[in-house]
């Protein structure tokens, strides 16, 4: 694959974090990456230095490179239940160079994926996939995982606790060259690929060497080749488990055995493995249970009961029962994906605008009881009012600006934002004392960003803190800081004031 295409996909659809709403693209950047990036060269902001290894075969791929650690904007996600994960927005200069060096050795890359042997999952990139890289085909994992019931006594299923913020960024050249060779002569590998790999990474993230960002198509191609060379060690401890017993889903494992001792020999030697990595498994999720006692949960059957064997389509009477039930299943299984699956079913059904109003009030509820599915309750909003032009702004102005102040309170920065421009999407003009207040305190480029929009289309009645934000932006923080993003959207767009 060629180099360009490589590095366009990356930055155009694998920069932002998919959990940001779709007005924050990066097209033009990942267009025109590479005359970027030798402006960035030619002012300095960056310096390449040669490796100094004399003995070193290939001496001209052995170099590094000299620039500041950045800061990235954290953005407070829900998971399951009151869990949270952290999605990041990486400063510019280390995540493009990283993305550059990425392509310029994705041969090398494949041929370490190529040590997958458990995952159906191939990091295919290009600018044809709605992300960069080619999407996990679930329904595939569903079918293995039921032939992996079908042929097993006993399943094992397990994951990593936090697997990405948990990385040690110096595994990346354990896991491309391997851990023993790597220790056994470090002074070797200095200046490599994959020591560039693991130094850029770090100055994405204030150079910490626990922990690489969430949301940057580059690091779920590091967390697998990190997974595919645990796939490899496992596998030779394991050699007798064949490939169509195991499934493999990024960090999610799920393998049918024929004993329990089998089992818990195969589960002992995933911990194994991983901790040679300084991973560990999350107990919470690790289970090792005989085939009969392993169901479906109940919620998924409820549902395609209720689909399957009511005839007619989703509308009057058959929806608002249908969106009861879901409410009530959601409350009953607080930590499963169930409106999700519900929202799933809706996007494929037309809207009546007669039941416009009884969608809206389901959508107000998802709101409160399944936050995670923030973006897709939004976004679906937009598209019913889009298409029936009958949302009703008195109902949803006051909600959606009450859960956003709510949301910035609790720092749940993901909420409030969607919030914030789902109201800007229906034309809701906001008044909350709240949210500018807490705005200028914010570390968050992209909130400012909508909330600067929304004053944009006059739909902000009260005044932002844009001085606060005009005395931040400073030369030394656009290169190292979260501020980049506010600075160049706000001055590009003339939102703020270049007081510098």
């Amino acid at each position: 694959m060629p180099k360009k295409e490589v590095l366009e996909a990356l930055l155009r659809q694998g920069y932002f974090p998919k959990e940001l709403p779709p007005a924050f693209t990066t097209d033009d950047f990942g267009r025109q990456a590479e005359d970027i990036i030798g402006d960035w060269s030619k002012s300095k902001l960056f310096k390449i230095e040669p490796g100094k290894l004399p003995k070193k075969k290939n001496k001209r791929d052995c170099y590094s490179y000299s620039l500041p650690s950045a800061e990235i904007e954290v953005i407070s996600t829900p998971k399951r239940g009151y869990e949270r994960r952290d999605v990041h927005v990486t400063h510019p200069i280390p995540q493009a160079l990283l993305t550059l060096e990425m392509a310029q050795n994705w041969r090398s890359v494949q041929k370490w994926l190529a040590r997958q042997h458990y995952s159906m999952d191939e990091i295919r990139v290009s600018s044809q996939y709605p992300r960069a890289i080619k999407g996990i085909n679930f329904a595939l994992h569903r079918v293995k995982k039921s032939y992996i019931e079908a042929s097993a006594d006993w399943l094992v299923k397990t994951d990593i606790t936090r697997f990405y913020p948990s990385i040690y960024t110096h595994s990346i050249p354990w896991a491309a060259y391997g851990k023993e060779r790597v220790k056994g002569s470090l002074n070797s590998y200095k200046g490599s690929v994959a020591d560039r790999f693991d130094a850029l990474v770090r100055a994405c993230n204030r150079n910490q060497t626990v922990g690489i960002p969430i949301g940057p198509e580059t690091s779920r191609i590091l967390a697998e080749v990190i997974s595919s060379r645990i796939d490899s060690d496992f596998r030779a401890v394991r050699h007798e488990l064949p490939a169509d017993a195991v499934d493999r889903l990024q960090d999610d494992w799920f393998l049918g055995l024929k004993s329990l001792e089998a089992a818990e020999s195969a589960l002992a030697s995933i911990v194994g493995v991983y901790r040679s990595y300084g991973l560990d498994i999350n107990g919470s999720k690790t289970s090792v249970a005989r085939m009969v006692a392993h169901t479906e949960e109940a919620w998924i059957s409820e549902l395609g009961a209720f689909l399957s064997h009511r005839s007619g389509t989703l509308s009057g009477s058959r929806l608002r029962e249908f969106l009861t039930l879901t409410l009530r299943l959601q409350a009953q299984h607080e930590k499963s994906a169930v409106t999700n699956y519900a929202l799933t079913v809706l996007e494929n059904h037309s809207t009546n605008r007669e039941d416009v109003e009884t969608l809206e009030s389901f959508l107000l509820k998802a709101a409160v009881v399944s936050p995670g599915s923030m973006s897709r309750i939004c976004e679906l909003l937009l598209n019913i009012e889009h298409r029936t032009k009958a949302i009703s702004r008195k109902r949803v102005g006051p909600r959606f600006t009450e859960l956003a102040e709510r949301n910035l309170i609790n720092g749940n920065l993901y909420e409030a934002i969607w919030q914030l421009y789902a109201l800007r999407g229906l034309r809701i003009s906001v008044n909350s004392r709240v949210i500018s207040e807490l705005s200028a305190v914010t570390p968050s480029s992209a909130l400012a960003l909508v909330l600067l929009d929304l004053d944009s289309r006059g739909l902000w009645v009260r005044q932002l803190p844009k001085a606060n934000w005009e005395a931040g932006i400073t030369k030394e923080r656009v290169r190292c800081d979260w501020i980049w993003l506010l600075a160049y959207e706000g001055f590009r767009k003339g939102w703020l004031k270049d007081t510098r």
